[in-house]
């Protein structure tokens, strides 16, 4: 359908659309917290990719990854433009504080539904640019090539600041 899609045929780009309109969602909403910002943005990520459609590069990534990388760019365009300045994936300026990273693990004593609860609320409380790398981990299943793909980073030090999230999650769950 890629092919169709560059060819201008409009299944092509219904296709696409329809294949991949929610992981563009799914990927903007962790920047836009406004539903209708997001469907619009998601709107303009596709118009992006379709008009630069020539670009694409199967060799290079999928298209998904492709797509995700435009979305991810398109939202922090949108992001820098109302002032907000993302942190740099500098493993050297993130250090979480002593007694998080030794925190006793209280799941025990809790049941699932607060379990839910407490992380919805501490993934809530990351910033922007660790909220999307837990989700193209764990929700997209993106692997760290693909991820380093889409954010325009080395793939290296993404295992450790998805380690460090993690760890920021536990604190931030044991402390809410």
């Amino acid at each position: 359908m890629i092919l169709a899609a560059q060819k201008g045929q409009a299944q092509g780009y219904l296709y696409l659309m329809n294949r991949y309109g929610r992981q563009v969602q799914l990927l903007v909403a962790q920047f836009i917290p406004d539903m209708r910002d997001v469907e619009e943005l998601a709107q303009d990520v596709f118009v992006r990719a379709f008009k630069h459609l020539s670009n694409f590069d199967s060799q290079r990534a999928s298209f998904g990854t492709w797509l995700s990388r435009i979305a991810y760019n398109s939202a922090m365009n949108r992001l820098r433009s109302q002032g907000f300045a993302p942190l740099p994936l500098d493993e050297k300026l993130y250090s979480l504080p002593e007694e998080m990273l030794w925190a006793q693990d209280d799941e025990g004593q809790m049941n699932e539904a607060e379990r839910l609860v407490r992380l919805d609320k501490a993934i809530d409380r990351l910033r922007p640019e660790e909220r999307t790398l837990l989700h193209l981990r764990y929700y997209e299943d993106c692997s760290l090539g693909e991820i380093a793909e889409v954010m325009d980073v080395a793939a290296g030090p993404l295992a450790n600041r998805l380690q460090r999230i993690r760890q920021k999650l536990k604190g931030l769950i044991h402390n809410s």
